[in-house]
């Protein structure tokens, strides 16, 4: 009907149609994807949720536990004996070398005796020179005390016989000359007394001096047999040799060390600690509590009981020295490196936690309703559980029983941080007590 009308009206239809073709097109590919808005789905924006991040926990347990102290070491002996000798001979044998075991009395290194035994022979014949010599002056002493009563008898007779010359003189019964005979006898007799009755008097000097060189000669015996006796190198206790510095054909002079040897009775463990904690742990070793340490070597246990502590700080060194003594019978090596765990004195109110769960800054986190919270902590020390796990202690104010802590190392780990917390069916770590 419009085609109809538009040819009465004289329009040209084609031409219409090739001048309107284009509009229509576009009229309909803008209708149709006006219909497509109004008529597709509409999208509401998602809602953003927070993420959970899941993690261990552990209940806390405050209690009253033993830190321990990781050390290390070193086997010593109380004594170490340098063996020397005092005189100058060839070695003949060396029977011990570095390493053996040795007895009480054994003997270790035998010089030769061939000058030392010369020396004795010598010794002893001066010592029989003077004994001789000294019983010789005891009887000479004898008898000039024997005949001092004959010199006094004979001085007695002269002056007898004096007193009558000089009476019968004075009657000019007897000479002059006569008289003077007697006077000089009398006076002899007078000399010979007092000669006799010095020599007694002066014998216990002589005595003396003699009995002296006796002494003498006993001591250079003495000395020479105890310089035979230097030969003989022997072990002053029982241990083991440390060196050997001798060998079979040297010759060794006065004071050469000759073998080293190491008391095995008095082995123990010397171990450098903070001084702190030293004096400490000998506070209450000296106050009667057995301080223990505990070592594994060669896969068997050993225990060491606190024996003393350094009188000083030793140079260039910030702790200072503690002496453990083994408890068992079994004899370690000198010099060898032990690792030690000691036992400390029990701290109240303390809390064992594996390392992991700890952050730098003395921070660790508990979780309340599901949220971290960052809380302060002192480490009292460290600690070992029963089953061996290791472990710190630490204490907090900011900690109360039945707490959650998280047990896990969480990189993002921050104060209101939303968690999913996997509580352990039974604690990280024990409270049993250490090793």
């Amino acid at each position: 009907m419009v085609r109809k009308t538009l040819e009465k009206l004289g329009i040209p239809i084609r031409a219409i149609a090739r001048r309107y073709a284009g509009i229509a097109v576009l009229a309909v590919f803008s209708f149709l994807g006006f219909m497509v808005i109004i008529t597709g789905p509409s999208a509401e924006p998602l809602a953003r949720s927070e993420r959970s991040w899941p993690v261990s926990v552990t209940t806390a347990n405050p209690a009253t536990l033993a830190p321990v102290l990781l050390a290390f070491g070193k086997v010593e002996s109380r004594q170490q004996a340098n063996l020397k000798t005092t005189i100058s001979a060839p070695v003949s044998e060396v029977f011990m070398h570095e390493g053996a075991w040795v007895e009480e009395d054994d003997l270790l290194i035998q010089l030769d005796a061939a000058e030392a035994d010369l020396a004795v022979n010598i010794a002893q014949a001066n010592f029989n020179r003077a004994s001789a010599q000294f019983a010789s002056v005891e009887t000479e002493y004898e008898l000039a005390k024997n005949l001092l009563p004959h010199f006094q008898e004979l001085k007695s007779i002269a002056d007898s016989k004096l007193g009558r010359a000089t009476d019968l003189n004075s009657r000019d019964m007897v000479s002059d000359s006569a008289l003077d005979d007697a006077r000089q006898e009398a006076s002899e007799r007078g000399i010979a007394l007092a000669q006799q009755a010095a020599a007694v008097a002066d014998f216990p000097n002589k005595l003396q001096q003699q009995r002296t060189v006796v002494d003498e000669t006993r001591a250079q015996l003495k000395k020479s047999v105890l310089d035979l006796e230097q030969t003989r190198i022997r072990a002053p206790f029982a241990g083991r040799v440390i060196s050997n510095g001798v060998a079979r054909g040297d010759r060794v002079i006065a004071g050469t060390p000759l073998i080293e040897i190491a008391d095995s009775a008095g082995l123990e463990v010397r171990a450098s600690v903070p001084t702190e904690i030293g004096y400490a742990l000998n506070q209450s070793m000296l106050q009667g509590t057995k301080v223990v340490a505990f070592s594994e070597l060669d896969g068997r246990p050993f225990n060491f009981v606190l024996d003393g502590m350094s009188a000083d700080v030793k140079p260039r060194q910030s702790g200072i020295d503690v002496f453990f003594r083994n408890e068992m019978s079994e004899t370690l090596d000198i010099g060898r490196v032990v690792s030690l765990t000691i036992r400390l004195p029990k701290e109240k109110n303390v809390i064992p936690v594996p390392v992991h769960a700890l952050y730098e800054n003395q921070t660790l986190f508990k979780v309340e309703e599901n949220r971290l919270e960052a809380i302060h902590y002192d480490s009292v020390g460290d600690y070992f559980a029963a089953n061996g796990e290791f472990g710190i202690l630490v204490r907090s104010s900011q900690m109360r029983a039945g707490d959650l802590i998280m047990v896990s190392q969480l990189p993002r780990a921050m104060t209101g941080l939303l968690v999913d917390p996997i509580d352990l069916a039974a604690p990280v770590l024990g409270t049993s007590g250490g090793p």
